[in-house]
């Protein structure tokens, strides 16, 4: 059985690696195929692997045909949908600020501003008045929502939706693949009717009198307004309303919400530097540990109850106590996972326990090998994406590690005293954690903490004594008395200020946190093999001494040559001149970021780099430049930009660059917009720390890059290339101007104004970058240039209908052009006209909004190009 559920899993892991979901008679030739091994008595324990990819692929066909075809049709056409259904996500309600509570003991207040804002999961039931036959999620945004949206409640909303879809890059959050681990289909937003709708009041007044007017303009408003249809909201989301209420404004109180309800929404920046630097965010949600120790808490103290019963009738005593112990602990941890929404954590967490419990009461012995392995069968039948998630992987790998922990210290933990054996037991296993979870940490999360043993042989006893207990109880205690209640939270609260006082200390270490590049990532997980082998598996190789020296010597090679790569000096260029040398040319390579509707290129050669546009910004703080630049940046290992271009001062072009500023070194900007010297004062600004960016965790200083114009005379030679400047023109006649004077270097700039740079090398190879100029600048610069041509062209203004002139392309010729567009944007770019325009002129048109980021390489055989789809990460999971 063993094997059979391994294999099992063996089978759904191969499924994540194709490229596509099977269409729906290969499924069915995959179950043939596994039934007929199953009939095999030799074959039949092979028939797992069949099996697990069958279920995971047969899920994901699912998946993608939950939506009907009519209703992507809508959607790719932008067209206002009507939905009606239920509310999934826990709301925070407002939180009004108040004083400062017990100064000196409890800590300082945090007035949380009102988040207008909101965000939530919706399951949808209807549309357009049309009842689904099976219903599906999205993910709705709504500013200003004009409702107090609450968990459970029934909506009746207008909105505008896009089949699930997210930005593709190497090195960064796979949006998408998130939205299937929850089985989220589509994304879109709420839309706010006006309030005063413009009605055709000449056609409703013909043939109806005033009151059938009124009417009807009545039912037409009713119709296009977003309204509450059930208000009555979930138990969970009542308590939680209620325990924002009661607790305490402390600067430490959404952790108090972490712990108690898994809601993590409110905390800022500062709490996730603190718990990512230590190691530590495993603590702050409701997790395996949460749940295993409730019920084993509750199991005991059951036990411990009703042995001091004194039931005297015969009856009572007939009875089993276990069995109402074992009850009551699945009771309580089933509640708790229950409050935590029964997060993916908590469900694995509830299938194991109640597997343990199951086979107790049965008389089954389960080994801990069967255990995990039933556990990981059952949660993949529940929920398969989980697969798709790093936190299914980090707990299982955790778990595994302990089991084996145990196994293979059993002799030594089993001597000394029971205390001395319970604080050995604590330290062998969270420094077989640490150690051991590093490797899987830095693939998912590309960085590594230093000081995570330190921080968590403290804070994991700490907060399963005092912390984690007291805060459950305060929600407990909450129906029954709020006094008491808010006596626990003081407690929990004052516990977590004692142990937060430690963290931050850690947390300030340099190098308390170390940021991985790809190389490293793969250091990393190579050394985690090597220690896991000598310490775990090596005690079976003593007794043979020459296997011994064998196994080591194999295993050593390959370190050290992986280890002279990652320490080689990244500044040291002797091995780029040997390779001159011997090739007589440098490769380089240009990385078009997939950044939704905007720009951002990427110029790289011998270990440096230059930027060209950063992405959009947003104003609820988030910026393309954080989520996909600089992961990218940190993944290729480049630790400073020589210069950053920035095409003109559009949002979607240079809205990034504050961002930039404050988390990587700039050597120089290229600009012709003054203002940006009010963008390099960063003292303002606050480093992004929902993922510690490069700045914080090398302790690089802040940026204090130069500022030059983009102007035909400032053309410069970079690592070996040509950038030639060739728009805009420093001295124009008022008629071709497009911005004059302090319009140039106060006013905003147009799209007119963008910086066209014609990068060059050795070999010929040229690459345009256009910004957003219209076919009046392309007209410019083919009187300019008459002798231009290009190999690869960036695709002006995003494909909009007013660029990509036919003249413009046909002279330039390039064999590949790449447009940076947003997924179904509003504008329809790239339009079918310019699409056209590059297919009659035989130009490759690659579009980041289909294919995700595109790298193009330039080297000594040519010119080839990667695109996230096909090439970096094609699998049917992440595009």
């Amino acid at each position: 059985m063993d094997w059979w559920l391994l294999t099992f899993f063996l089978g759904a892991i191969l499924s994540l690696f194709l490229p596509e979901v099977p269409a729906i008679y290969q499924l069915f030739l995959l179950l043939c195929l596994a039934i007929g091994f199953y009939t095999k008595n030799k074959l039949r324990y092979s028939a797992g692997i069949c099996f697990g990819a069958l279920w995971i692929l047969t899920q994901a066909y699912l998946y993608q045909h939950q939506l009907p075809i009519d209703f992507i049709d809508k959607m790719q056409r932008k067209q206002l949908l009507v939905v009606e259904g239920q509310v999934l996500t826990l709301q925070v309600m407002q939180v009004q600020p108040t004083t400062t509570l017990n100064k000196g003991e409890i800590g300082n207040v945090v007035a949380k501003e009102h988040q207008e804002t909101k965000r939530f999961n919706f399951l949808v039931s209807k549309v357009n008045q049309q009842q689904l036959s099976k219903p599906f999620i999205i993910r709705l945004s709504w500013q200003k929502a004009s409702l107090a949206v609450a968990q459970g409640q029934r909506l009746y909303l207008n909105v505008k939706l896009k089949p699930a879809h997210g930005l593709a890059n190497i090195g960064t959050f796979n949006y998408l693949s998130w939205l299937k681990s929850h089985n989220i289909v589509a994304t879109g937003y709420v839309i706010n009717p006006r309030k005063k709708p413009k009605e055709n009041l000449n056609s409703l007044a013909k043939g109806n009198s005033l009151a059938e007017v009124n009417s009807l303009k009545k039912v037409s408003t009713e119709r296009k307004k977003n309204r509450l249809l059930i208000e009555t909201s979930t138990i969970r989301q009542q308590l939680f309303a209620q325990y924002q209420k009661l607790a305490p404004k402390h600067t430490l109180s959404p952790i108090l919400f972490a712990l108690a309800f898994g809601e993590r929404s409110l905390l800022d920046p500062a709490h996730w530097q603190v718990l990512q630097a230590t190691g530590t965010s495993h603590l702050i949600a409701i997790s395996g540990l949460h749940i295993g120790l409730l019920a084993g808490s509750a199991f005991f103290m059951a036990m411990l109850f009703l042995k001091n019963l004194p039931l005297t009738n015969p009856r009572w005593q007939g009875l089993n106590i276990r069995y109402f112990a074992i009850a009551i602990s699945v009771l309580l941890a089933t509640s708790y996972a229950y409050l935590a929404g029964f997060s993916l954590p908590t469900q694995r967490a509830l299938v194991m326990l109640n597997l343990y419990w199951f086979s107790r009461l049965a008389g089954i012995k389960l080994s801990s090998k069967r255990l995990v392995l039933l556990t990981i069968f059952a949660l993949l039948m529940f929920s398969p994406f989980s697969l798709l998630t790093a936190s299914f992987w980090l707990s299982f790998y955790a778990v595994a590690i302990i089991f084996v922990t145990l196994w293979r210290f059993s002799s030594w933990l089993a001597m000394g005293s029971s205390v001395w054996r319970f604080f050995k037991g604590l330290f062998i296993i969270q420094v077989a954690l640490t150690v051991m979870l590093m490797p899987i940490s830095a693939f998912f999360f590309q960085q590594i903490s230093l000081v995570s043993l330190l921080a968590n042989i403290i804070a994991v006893p700490w907060m399963s004594a005092i912390s984690i207990p007291s805060a459950l109880l305060s929600v407990l205690l909450m129906p029954l008395n709020e006094q008491l209640a808010q006596w626990s939270m003081m407690i929990s609260l004052q516990s977590l200020s004692w142990l937060w006082f430690y963290l931050e200390l850690l947390s300030k270490q340099n190098h308390a946190i170390i940021s991985l590049s790809m190389v490293q990532q793969t250091l990393v997980l190579i050394i985690g093999v090597f220690i896991f082998v000598l310490f775990y598996l090596a005690p079976f190789y003593w007794s043979r001494r020459v296997k011994q020296g064998v196994f080591i010597l194999l295993i050593s090679m390959p370190m050290l040559g992986f280890l002279g790569l990652v320490l080689k000096d990244p500044h040291d260029q002797n091995s780029d001149v040997a390779s001159k040398a011997e090739h007589n040319f440098t490769p380089w390579q240009v990385v078009f970021f997939d950044v939704g509707q905007g720009l951002s290129v990427l110029v790289k050669r011998n270990k440096h780099a230059i930027l060209y546009d950063t992405g959009a910004a947003y104003p609820s703080g988030f910026t393309l430049s954080e989520a996909v630049i600089l992961p990218y940046l940190q993944y290729s290992a480049i630790e400073q930009l020589d210069k950053v271009i920035l095409s003109h001062s559009d949002n979607d072009h240079a809205g990034g660059i504050k961002s930039l500023l404050v988390n990587i070194i700039i050597n120089e900007i290229i600009s012709n917009d003054e203002s940006i010297f009010k963008a390099t004062d960063t003292t303002s600004i606050k480093p992004t720390l929902t993922k510690p960016p490069i700045s914080i965790l090398t302790n690089l200083p802040r940026s204090n890059p130069s500022l030059t114009a983009c102007l035909p005379e400032r053309s410069f030679t970079w690592q070996g290339l040509s950038f030639d400047i060739l728009w805009p023109l420093a001295q124009k006649s008022a008629e071709d101007s497009v911005s004059q004077g302090k319009e140039r270097n106060i006013g905003k700039q147009k799209n007119d104004d963008s910086c066209v740079i014609l990068i060059s090398d050795s070999q010929g190879n040229k690459l345009l970058l256009t910004g957003d100029i219209s076919s009046k600048v392309e007209r410019q610069l083919l009187r300019l240039y008459p002798q231009l041509s290009v190999d690869i062209l960036q695709v002006p203004h995003h494909g909009s209908k007013t660029s990509s002139s036919q003249a413009f392309l046909r002279q330039l010729s390039p064999e590949i052009a790449l447009v940076s567009a947003g997924y179904l944007n509003r504008w329809y770019m790239p339009v079918a006209a310019v699409r056209r325009r590059y297919h009659d002129e035989n130009i490759q048109l690659l579009n980041s909004a289909e294919l995700g980021q595109v790298i193009i390489t330039f080297d000594e055989s040519g010119i080839s190009r990667q695109t996230y789809v096909q090439d970096l990460r094609p699998f049917w999971f992440s595009h």
